[in-house]
């Protein structure tokens, strides 16, 4: 029974860990930060490695031994990047992307290396309006469908936690059922069978 409670107190945490993504919303050509922050502070610099992507492969911006490194950033984030290098020791590592673009659209992930920890972002670029409210002729491209993601984002927000409780109940039910059972049919002898017996 108690391994059962701790099996779902661990399903439980690493549910909240994967489901937990953060949504950022900027403009065509303006700036967003990309928050990532680590739950250990007081870090070194030289233990600091922290690796951005985009979708999964682009490398955006990484962060080695505590220093910048852009060696190896894909050419359409050069120059388009900044960290606050000062926030490094804090355990922050929030990047900062200007001159937004369509193509920025999608999911970064923040994977930091001495704590195997790992954020994801997921950035929506919006179209940026004329002062009367109407789209300029050079912003006729599609709008991304955020009604899908803002849904489907609720409904696991809603769902894991309800099916984590039914399981929860059910765990306990069944612990209390098996207990219960053992204990109506389990071969007891009491006082009086025991002196009947020796009789």
């Amino acid at each position: 029974m108690i391994v059962r409670f701790y099996f779902i107190c661990v399903f439980a945490v690493l549910i909240n860990k994967v489901c937990l993504q953060v949504t950022v919303e900027g403009v065509i050509g303006g700036s967003v930060v990309l928050p990532c922050s680590s739950a250990e502070h007081d870090l070194k610099l030289q233990d600091i490695n922290v690796h951005w992507r985009h979708n999964g492969s682009k490398n955006v911006f990484d962060i080695i031994e505590g220093k910048a490194s852009v060696e190896q950033q894909d050419p359409r984030y050069k120059t388009r990047t900044e960290t606050l290098h000062d926030e490094y020791l804090k355990g922050n590592f929030s990047i900062k992307l200007n001159k937004l673009q369509h193509t920025d659209a999608g999911e970064f992930s923040c994977l930091i290396s001495h704590s195997s920890e790992h954020e994801t972002v997921e950035l929506i670029i919006n179209e940026t309006t004329t002062e009367n409210g109407t789209k300029s002729p050079d912003q006729e491209t599609p709008k991304p469908e955020t009604d899908v993601v803002t849904s489907s984002l609720l409904w696991v927000y809603i769902t894991v936690p309800v099916l984590l409780l039914i399981m929860l109940i059910a765990g306990l039910i069944i612990g209390f059922r098996k207990n219960i059972q053992a204990a109506l049919f389990s071969p007891v002898m009491t006082e009086d069978k025991a002196t009947e017996i020796n009789v």
